[in-house]
């Protein structure tokens, strides 16, 4: 069949006034889209510009992003760190400079570990901010929690204490009884129930343990009893404990309690006691007496092995280490008065700001 020239031809046309219009559309989005991106960098170029020149005005820097894991943040100014040449059994460690707020040392902060009795001083932590140093703890039924081949304070059944004789108590003999009888007297508080049943107040005060580890920033640690007797869901890290250990730090009452070799009282129940520190770099009678050593808490499961955090002072200088996982008792003190050494070293040969 013929088809008519002039339907071909009109045909034709307006197929090709169709491609125009439909090319002049996509020309005019296509210069739409360059417009914007240019004024998108030039206004881009011109925050950053301002941005830094605002900067250089006032002497202000941008906040780094921390992640979730990172250890206390250092200062703005350059810190040197150390390098330790003997060899280190213990897997985990950390090393800061309280002073200067810098990490001296890192060894394996952000793996995960089992803190045993390093626990107390989150324990210490509640305590201190929940009772008034005149506050009695009465030892309860709660001892029926600790374990029968734990470290004791040996508190029994009837005995009563302030709160700084329970920290004591808790902290230098490392008295898992202590713990548990702090645990239970402040479960009921938070309660506030004082008929409330052990087991509730022990859920109640391991909620609080939670709460502050968050508070502090200790965001990889889970604690589900206040003495630290292994629990699969009872766990930290070194830079978690670090955190823990400079909030404790804080408070004079734990400061003095875990700087003592050793304490004797008279009960307001009227038994005489006396609480030792297991923590051997105070006591100048042993092999591992470490000079300017201040404190803080040992700790040592077959689970965690053999942990401390150990803070020491000299020429105005604090360093606190975090050591855990020691093969033997003997390795945690070597290891810790190892990386003390150096962290006090770098002192004496940098000069004076």
């Amino acid at each position: 069949m013929n088809r008519n020239p002039r339907y071909t031809s009109n045909s034709k046309n307006v197929k090709k006034r169709r491609k125009n219009k439909s090319f002049a559309r996509k020309r005019i989005a296509a210069l739409t889209l360059l417009v914007l991106c240019v004024g998108l960098v030039v206004f881009l170029g011109w925050q950053v510009a301002h941005n830094i020149s605002r900067a250089i005005a006032t002497g202000d820097q941008p906040d780094p992003q921390l992640s979730k894991t990172t250890e206390p943040p250092a200062t703005t100014t350059t810190h040197p760190t150390i390098s330790v040449s003997a060899t280190l059994a213990s897997p985990r460690i950390l090393v800061y400079d309280a002073t200067h707020s810098a990490v001296l040392y890192s060894q394996n902060p952000d793996e995960k570990c089992y803190p045993a009795s390093l626990t107390k001083l989150l324990t210490a932590i509640i305590a201190t901010e929940e009772c008034t140093p005149d506050e009695i703890f009465t030892v309860g039924s709660e001892q029926s929690f600790v374990n029968a081949n734990s470290s004791r304070a040996y508190i029994y059944k009837g005995y009563k204490l302030t709160r700084d004789m329970i920290i004591d108590a808790l902290l230098l003999p490392s008295g898992n009884d202590a713990a548990y009888t702090i645990a239970a007297h402040v479960g009921r508080k938070l309660l506030n129930n004082p008929e409330a049943s052990d087991i509730e107040a022990l859920f109640a005060f391991a909620d609080k343990m939670n709460e502050k580890a968050k508070e502090f920033g200790a965001v990889n640690s889970h604690f589900s009893n206040p003495d630290g007797y292994f629990a699969e869901d009872h766990y930290t890290t070194a830079s978690d404990m670090l955190k823990i250990a400079l909030a404790a730090m804080k408070y004079d009452n734990i400061r003095q309690s875990v700087a003592k070799k050793s304490v004797t009282y008279t009960l307001p129940s009227g038994q005489n006691i006396t609480f030792r520190n297991t923590n051997l770099l105070i006591n100048p009678n042993s092999n591992y007496y470490f000079e300017g050593a201040t404190g803080l808490k040992t700790g040592s499961t077959d689970e965690s092995g053999y942990c401390v955090v150990a803070t020491a002072q000299r020429d105005g200088v604090e360093i606190v280490a975090v050591v855990m996982g020691g093969p033997t008792d003997g390795d945690r003190w070597k290891d810790t008065i190892a990386v003390l050494n150096q962290a006090f070293a770098i002192h004496q040969t940098q000069p004076a700001n």
